[in-house]
């Protein structure tokens, strides 16, 4: 059973979520040949204040 994490910059709504769960559920049930209710995603929401890119937090881009 395949399980995906996605890590994201905090602030996208319920709604992309659910897309972004749509989407990326076919494509590995289509791929990987497994039944769509044994795909798991978990969002991780993340401040920007978490996260840094080349010495620079993201906040302060």
């Amino acid at each position: 059973m395949p399980y995906v994490n996605i890590y994201l910059f905090e602030g996208r709504s319920v709604e992309q979520k659910k897309e972004m769960a749509d989407k990326i559920t076919n494509v590995i049930s289509e791929v990987g040949k497994v039944p769509k209710e044994l795909v798991h995603i978990l969002f991780i929401d993340l401040p920007k204040t978490n996260i840094a890119k080349g010495g620079i937090i993201q906040s302060d881009t």
